[in-house]
Formats: C-alpha cells, sequence, structure tokens
C-alpha cells in the first residue's frame, strides 16, 4: 500500500545526476559566484573610499598652503597699514617734484619692494593714492581715470571691507602694454587719522608659485582655482597670461565630472568669500586600484570555483557510478535475476547498501533453493492451516447475529419495564451499530466523545452511585480528526484499572481543547494509580517493537497516534498513586484540522 503523497515529494522525482547539478550549481557555483562578486563590489566601494578620502587631502593640503600665501600678504598689508610714518609721508602734499623725490629716496624708494624681495610669491607690490602731489613710477600710482574704471578699485571702493581678495584682467603695471591675470590683495589704507587723500594697497600674486601647489598634487588631481564671480583664475595645466580677453572663464556647471569633483572653500574669512577650489581626479591611481582589485576578485574566483568544482565532480562520480551501478542490479532482481555487484564498494553508506544487496541476493538465492525443495511438503501444511481457519471462522459469533439477537432482548425489556437495562442494551446496540457503520481509521472527536458517552452510560449501570464521570470539549475541536477508539480504549482503560479496586467515589474527567499549535485531549480517573517503576515500564515498552503482551490497549493507541500524525503527536502519562492518573494526547492541529470531514456515522 503506497504512503499518502507529500507536496515535498517531487524531489524524488528527479533523477540524482540532475540532483548533484542542481547542489552544485545552488549550493556551490551561484554562491561563489555571488560571494566573489560582493568581495569585489566591497573591494571597489573601499578603494574609491580610501582614495576619495586620500585625494580630499590633497585638496585640503592645496588650500592651506594657498591660504599661508593669502594670509601672510595680508599680514604685510597689516603691516604697511599699521606704519604712521609711511602714511604721513603718502599723505603730505609735496610743493614739487624735488621734495617728492627727496622723501621717495629717503624712505619710499625701498619701502615696497622688500617684501617682494623677502617673499617669492609677491609678483608686485603698490600703492594707489589720490594725493595729485606723487609721481607715477615704481610702486606708487596716482589713481588715474582708467584705475577708477578697473575691477580692483570698483570691488574695494563698493565694498564695505577694508581687505578684498580679487582676480581680474588688467595691464601690468611692469609691462604697461601687456594683459595679464591678475589675483591681487586689495588694502584701504584709511588707518591714520586725519587723513586727507585714500590709499589702497594692492598686492599682486605670482601666479607660478600658485600653480606650483597644483603641481605637487599632479599626478591626482587636475586643480581650478574659482574667484568669487565663479570664474576660473587658474588651472594645473593652463596659465592666463594673454591678451585675450575671456582670460577670465566662467565654470561649465554641465562638466560630466561634476560628481567627482571635490570642492572647498578657502576659509571662513571675508575676504576670501566665494573663492574655490577645485579638485578634479585624475582616475589613473583609482582605476590602476580598481584593476588590481579585480585582478584579485577575478583570480580568488577562479580558485574557489576550480577546486569545489574537481572535488564535486570526483565525489559525484563516485556516487553515481556505483548508485547506477545499483539500480540496474535491483531492476534485474524484478526480472528474477539475483546477481551480485562485482566491484570494491567502498566504506560509506553507498558501499554499505552494496555489501548489503550482495548478501541479500545471496540468501535470496538460497532460500530459493530450500523453498523448492519444500515447496510439496508446504502445500501439505498450507492445505491444513487453510481448514483450521476456516474452522476457526465458522466458531466466531456474526455480529449481524449479536446485533439482532440485542435488539430481541431490548424489545423484551421495554414489554416488562425494565428501564435501566434498557438503556444498557439500547447503548450495547448502539456501539455495536457503530463498530459495524464505523469504515473509516480516523474520525472526528465529535464522533469519538459520542461513542465514549454510550460506553461510560453503560460502566455507570456498572458502579450505580459510586461512579460520576465528566466531558468538557472545547466546541471548535469538535470536526478535528482522531484515530477511531483511541480516547475510548483510555477511558476504558482508566474503569478496567483504575477505578476497579476504588471502594470510594470513582471518577473520570474527559476532556478535549487547542491552544495554538496542538489538539489536546486529557482523560483523568481518581483511581489507584501507577507506581513510579511500573510507569517508567509502561513508557519504555510503549515503544519497544518488541509486543510484551501487556498494556496492549495504550500500545495500539500509542502506535496509532505515531502512524497518523508523522510521530509528531505526544502521547504521556502522569500518575500519582491512590490519587490520580491522567492520559495526554496532543496533536498537531494542522494535522488535525481536517477541511473535508465527512458527516458523521450513524
Amino acid at each position: 500500500m503506497k504512503g499518502k503523497r507529500k507536496p515535498s515529494a517531487f524531489v524524488n522525482d528527479i533523477p540524482l545526476k540532475y540532483k548533484f547539478l542542481f547542489i552544485y550549481l545552488l549550493c556551490v557555483l551561484v554562491p561563489i559566484l555571488s560571494i566573489n562578486a560582493l568581495f569585489y563590489v566591497q573591494i571597489s566601494r573601499n578603494v574609491d573610499t580610501r582614495e576619495r578620502e586620500n585625494l580630499e587631502i590633497s585638496v585640503d593640503r592645496v588650500v592651506y598652503d594657498f591660504m599661508q600665501i593669502v594670509n601672510e600678504c595680508v599680514a604685510i598689508s597689516n603691516t604697511v597699514a599699521a606704519d604712521r610714518a609711511f602714511n604721513e609721508i603718502m599723505d603730505y602734499t609735496y610743493p614739487d617734484n624735488e621734495a617728492y623725490y627727496e622723501a621717495y629716496n629717503d624712505i619710499l624708494r625701498d619701502k615696497m619692494r622688500q617684501y617682494s624681495n623677502l617673499h617669492s610669491y609677491i609678483y608686485w607690490m603698490g600703492v594707489y593714492t589720490t594725493n595729485p602731489s606723487i609721481q607715477n613710477g615704481s610702486s606708487y600710482f596716482v589713481l588715474s581715470d582708467s584705475d577708477k574704471e578697473s575691477e580692483w578699485y570698483r570691488k574695494i571702493t563698493g565694498g564695505a571691507d577694508k581687505v578684498l581678495l580679487t582676480s581680474y584682467q588688467d595691464t601690468n603695471p611692469l609691462n604697461p602694454p601687456q594683459q595679464e591675470v591678475f589675483v591681487s590683495l586689495i588694502r584701504k589704507l584709511d588707518n591714520s587719522t586725519g587723513q586727507s587723500y585714500h590709499k589702497y594697497l594692492r598686492i599682486d600674486l605670482r601666479l607660478n608659485n600658485v600653480q606650483e601647489l597644483f603641481q605637487k598634487e599632479r599626478d591626482y588631481l587636475q586643480f581650478k582655482l574659482l574667484d568669487e564671480q565663479n570664474r576660473v583664475v587658474l588651472e594645473s595645466d593652463h596659465s592666463y597670461y594673454s591678451l585675450d580677453t575671456n582670460a577670465l572663464l566662467n565654470v561649465d556647471t554641465d562638466d560630466s565630472q561634476s560628481s567627482k569633483q571635490i570642492v572647498r572653500t578657502l576659509g571662513s574669512a571675508g575676504y576670501t568669500n566665494g573663492w574655490r577650489l577645485i579638485g578634479t581626479p585624475e582616475g589613473r591611481v583609482v582605476n590602476h586600484e580598481m584593476s588590481h582589485a579585480l585582478r584579485i576578485s577575478l583570480i580568488f574566483a577562479v580558485l574557489t570555483i576550480i577546486i569545489p568544482t574537481l572535488l564535486m565532480i570526483v565525489i559525484l562520480q563516485s556516487y553515481n557510478l556505483r548508485v547506477r551501478l545499483l539500480y540496474k542490479h535491483m531492476k534485474l532482481v524484478k526480472y528474477e535475476q539475483f546477481e551480485n555487484i562485482d566491484m570494491y564498494e567502498g566504506k560509506d553508506e553507498i558501499g554499505g547498501l552494496i555489501r548489503s544487496f550482495n548478501l541479500m541476493t545471496g540468501k535470496i538465492r538460497n532460500l530459493i533453493n530450500d523453498v523448492y525443495k519444500l515447496e510439496i511438503q508446504k502445500k501439505d501444511l498450507e492445505l491444513e492451516r487453510v481448514r483450521a481457519e476456516l474452522n476457526y471462522l465458522e466458531s466466531q459469533v456474526d455480529p449481524h447475529f449479536l446485533f439482532n439477537t440485542l435488539n430481541a432482548i431490548l424489545v423484551i425489556c421495554k414489554k416488562y419495564k425494565y428501564e435501566e437495562v434498557t438503556d444498557v442494551i439500547r447503548n450495547l446496540a448502539h456501539i455495536l451499530r457503530r463498530l459495524l457503520s464505523w469504515k473509516d481509521d480516523l474520525i472526528t472527536v465529535e464522533e469519538e466523545i459520542s461513542f465514549i458517552e454510550m460506553y461510560l452510560q453503560i460502566e455507570k449501570f456498572r458502579f450505580q452511585s459510586r461512579f460520576t464521570y465528566d466531558i468538557d470539549i472545547d466546541p471548535a475541536v469538535l470536526k478535528c480528526r482522531i484515530p477511531k477508539m483511541s480516547v475510548q480504549v483510555l477511558v476504558e482503560n482508566s474503569c478496567k484499572h483504575g477505578l476497579q479496586s476504588v471502594k470510594g467515589a470513582r471518577r473520570i474527567h474527559v476532556s478535549a481543547s487547542m491552544n495554538d499549535t496542538d489538539l489536546i485531549i486529557v482523560v483523568t480517573d481518581n483511581g489507584k494509580g501507577i507506581d513510579t517503576e511500573k510507569l517508567n515500564w509502561i513508557e519504555s515498552h510503549l515503544k519497544s517493537e518488541q509486543d510484551s503482551g501487556s498494556n496492549i490497549g495504550l500500545r495500539n493507541v500509542y502506535k496509532r497516534l505515531m502512524m497518523y500524525y508523522d510521530s509528531r503527536a505526544g502521547f504521556t502519562i502522569k500518575s500519582t498513586e491512590y490519587e490520580q492518573t491522567a492520559v495526554t494526547i496532543q496533536i498537531p492541529i494542522d494535522l488535525a484540522v481536517d477541511p473535508k470531514v465527512e458527516e458523521s456515522h450513524v
């Protein structure tokens, strides 16, 4: 008889070689490839993060170095602005050129030049003033109309800041015909009191020195220096020393590299507001690191795939060859060819099967020879056994005859008004009718409880007032399916062994309920109980395969529960001598609830 096919049994229909292939693909190849892909992605992210951090450090270093230059220029401008004697000379109105040149030779000649000589990053340093008695030349100039139209002048006079870092395109003061891009620090010299003229200190930075800062990081980054108007002042690979009026370029906001660019402001001082340094990664170092990571990942992937693959091939060939050979010889058994498998079978489980198969086929061949010799004797013995069995069957009471006889007795009891006997016979007749009508092995809790009530009424007649019983059934479990007469056997066992020797009141309690996971049925009696030693013996023999001849009813119930519910059912006995014995059945609710419960048999 074939067992019920489970939904997961389709795996058993798949050929063994395809199972091994699925195991290899799903448990070896796909996980290895996935792990290596994740490994490469993680390495790539780590490389990208590390290189990004290094590039940010490089950009911050360039910003720091550039701001060192700017801050030193600010310090120089503060020194000049605080020089009271110098500012008085610049504010003095000279009566003639001779008086000015005398002051120039004594004080002004080397005043500005000393700073440019000491600091290589200063391209030119000079003062513009509204004092008309100053003679243009060297580092001192009277503001002309063209100067007042210049971009730097408009910026310093148009704001409230005393110090301003700005960029613009203007005439080279050292070579007037030449136009250049300047990055200059402009300072208002208005610290002295009572001054009659406006003075502006202009310090032009040497852009070559700034480019040298860029060149230090040329292997990693390309730089752009942007002014407060978002114009490109200087680039790593280009200087704006030209006559081109478009030398100051606006930044292209649609640059494809914008997502990779590192942008830093030049500090929090007011004179650097709007100034930014943009570093664009060269990509060579990152690409080299990514290529290296890819090579490592590929090598690791190849090694982790080849070695397990070779190992799987060797193992699968070992299993597949022997299993196919075993399957071939087992098919021969179907056609009564009992041949041994002639090979080294190995010491694993497959080898054990092959050895067992060879041993089985050898015994079958020997048995066939023995059976053939005894075949005639067996026929005679079988004939005698059939005769004995027929005689035994003829001696059995026909259940239908017994049922009809009980009905006849019931009619007589009603006629002479033997009411109590009538109830007992009626219940006994119902019990027999139920036994005859039950065809299924599994019935509902409702049917089982109905059967138990009829049995307990018979016991009630037997024990009279010394016997009571309670049945407590949760309506939710009435349609759950259980093996027929599984609870009745427990009730009968309580009456027969538990209550038989009790002199006082006898009581049996039957309950059925459910929790989130199980259907729970408990049969409790107040009989003589079971001592610990005997209880341990009963529990051990319930699970034993050997039939001890005792506790057949309990053993039958336990075996059926394990068989019907895939060994997931629970069966426990708890007893206290001369107080109480409780037998509990636990059935997983998913196995007990049957959506196709048939109507109860009557």
